[in-house]
């Protein structure tokens, strides 16, 4: 699933090297004693900062950027006025100012005494993930998988073949190059009830969701080393890159259908789609533009979003997909983009989509006991009603019975 990006802030702005030039320490009127931060996962982080100065410093400003974004965020640390002053800031990264497990973050200090001298430290960096566990990083082209307590001879394994697969949704997708993205994978529902974000209590306690891609960081954060997860999650980074105009619109439809699309295993969700069929719970497609809440109609969503894509695909051609998408990415909204692609308008393509599902034969559901028991009743009843009938027109048909006469 493509996750939703929520963090606290105070402001933005450019993010840049510091100005100014390098002073001699003797000439520098202000200067850092230390600093340090602390990663208390999945709450906060907190970092700490000592300065003195000549003067008495009136003023500390905490920069930080997120990942590779282009601005930064900033906070001022409580502090007393000092020529020597202690500080520090908490940065909330959980509940509702969630942030991901391994989230880059770059930081530094902005210090401004009486006087109007300033300085700006270095640039400071850290990786938001739990501390309590060994974390290992590895490379796959421009894919980065940070994993710990698992076979490295499997996690390589995993990573050369996923790599092997996302060249297919690079291709469909129209990319030149895949973006860079980092996994981080968690081992057990421990750690991912720690480290996914909370979308609801029915989602948690249906386990509903197993991964989540944050675009605005070009990361996901997957349960279980599963090459399926990975395709799944990455292949929401690459529409991310594909569809990066800020007028476009992806519904999530076909996000979360392409992403399902591209898994060696998309064809779980066809008895979920078959019972919809049985029981008249298809969705509208024009209503699927954001992923319903109550889990019942997210297993539909899904399958039914597969399904929907894999008939544009294999009916159309990916070329036609590719079009799709740069439509998309051109500032067309869904319903234009498919009637300038695919000659239909959306309703269209649905009836034509609907009658492909309901035709085929895959879909079909297997009928329960008690529906088994019923059709045998009705066919024992036809078959006995059957032979009554041929006995009654063979008797018709020799007549009345004559002495001596037999009748076999």
């Amino acid at each position: 699933m493509h996750g939703i990006i929520v963090s606290s802030v105070l402001a933005l702005v450019a993010f840049g090297a510091p100005s100014g030039s390098p002073q001699p320490q003797s000439e520098v009127p202000i200067r850092v004693v230390s600093n340090s931060h602390e990663v208390r996962y999945p709450d906060e982080v907190v970092f700490t900062l000592e300065a003195e100065a000549t003067s008495r410093i009136v003023e500390v400003a905490l920069y930080y950027r997120l990942a590779r974004q282009s601005v930064k965020v900033y906070g001022y640390p409580n502090f007393t006025p000092s020529t020597r002053v202690s500080t520090d800031f908490r940065l909330k990264t959980g509940g509702a100012s969630y942030l991901p497990t391994g989230l880059d973050i770059e930081y530094y200090y902005r210090i401004v005494d009486e006087l109007g001298n300033s300085l700006e430290t270095r640039r400071y960096s850290l990786e938001y993930s739990d501390p309590g566990y060994l974390w290992q990083e590895l490379r796959q082209g421009g894919l980065v998988l940070l994993w710990h307590d698992l076979p490295e001879e499997r996690v390589r394994e995993v990573a050369a073949n996923v790599g092997r697969r996302l060249e297919d949704v690079k291709n469909v997708l129209g990319l030149v190059t895949a973006p860079p993205m980092k996994a981080v994978i968690l081992n057990n529902r421990r750690e991912a009830d720690r480290g996914l974000p909370t979308v609801s209590e029915a989602a948690t306690r249906g386990h509903l969701y197993g991964g989540f891609a944050f675009r605005d960081y070009d990361l996901f954060v997957l349960l279980g080393l599963s090459e399926d997860g990975i395709v799944h999650e990455a292949t929401h980074l690459m529409v991310n890159e594909a569809v990066d105009s800020p007028l476009a619109r992806v519904p999530d439809w076909l996000n979360e259908g392409l992403a399902t699309y591209f898994e060696s295993s998309g064809q779980r969700g066809e008895p979920a789609l078959a019972r919809a069929v049985r029981d008249g719970d298809l969705l509208s497609l024009p209503a699927m533009n954001s992923v319903p809440g109550r889990p019942e109609d997210v297993r539909v969503f899904y399958a039914q979003s597969r399904s929907v894509v894999s008939y544009l695909i294999d009916t159309y051609g990916p070329q036609r997909m590719t079009s799709l998408i740069r439509t998309l990415n051109g500032g067309s909204r869904i319903g234009a983009a498919v009637n300038e692609v695919y000659g239909v308008s959306l309703g269209e393509l649905e009836d034509r989509w609907r009658e492909d599902v309901i035709g085929s034969t895959t879909l079909t559901p297997r009928p329960d006991a008690g529906t088994i028991a019923t059709t045998a009743l009705i066919a024992g009843a036809i078959a006995t009603a059957f032979v009554v009938w041929i006995y009654r027109w063979l008797t018709h048909r020799a007549g009345p019975s004559a002495p001596g006469n037999q009748v076999s």
